[in-house]
């Protein structure tokens, strides 16, 4: 049964949303969408390829589009001033909410922190920045762009930058806009940024 429903708008604006109380059943949709993150969640605990890390929580977010169905996990920081990107996964269902396939969308994980440190508080970061390994995605991921949305707001960064072998990825914080240009591309634009590129996971 759902018990209450909450309904925000796009523009995350915290007093824009609709809150209705009264107790219905699932449609379809949500029905399915609760089975396979049901699912996702049962497998989390069972499955040593999911790893848990201190001050974080694993996150199932399921989706359903057309004939695909699928659970993203991401893992989000349970402290203040930190962005967690990696330790993320995506489960795949059939259409009968079976798991079909699980993977691991990065290496590891990586805490930044973000705001002003007691170490050089006069300084703020502009922008952010990791890398892929080859055996992972060539392009910035689904999960990192939704952990870029949930907290980019609180941060100072105009970009994140993500990095591998053959393509950069570059993401407008402000705007939430994506250019991918190849890694040549990249390194006769910013010569000096290659310095940057040794934080793969």
């Amino acid at each position: 049964m759902v018990l209450s429903t909450i309904s925000f708008g796009y523009d995350f604006n915290p007093n824009n949303y609709k809150l209705d109380t009264i107790n219905r059943k699932f449609t379809p949709l949500e029905g399915e969408l609760y089975s396979i993150r049901q699912t996702a969640i049962a497998e989390l605990s069972k499955d040593t390829i999911f790893k848990r890390y201190n001050h974080t929580s694993l996150n199932p977010v399921p989706i359903i589009e057309k004939d695909t169905k699928r659970v993203y996990i991401l893992t989000g920081p349970d402290i203040n001033g930190v962005v967690v990107f990696g330790n993320d996964y995506l489960i795949d269902f059939d259409k009968g909410n079976n798991i079909i396939s699980k993977r691991k969308l990065h290496k590891g994980i990586i805490p930044v922190q973000y705001g002003k440190t007691s170490a050089d508080s006069n300084k703020i970061v502009l922008a952010s920045i990791h890398s892929h390994l080859p055996e992972f995605d060539e392009f910035i991921t689904a999960t990192d762009i939704c952990t870029l949305r949930l907290y980019e707001k609180f941060t100072t960064w105009n970009q994140h930058i993500v990095i591998s072998k053959d393509y950069v990825s570059i993401w407008d914080c402000e705007k939430d806009h994506l250019v991918i240009i190849t890694r040549e591309a990249w390194k006769k634009m910013n010569p000096a940024k290659s310095a940057l590129e040794n934080t793969s996971h």
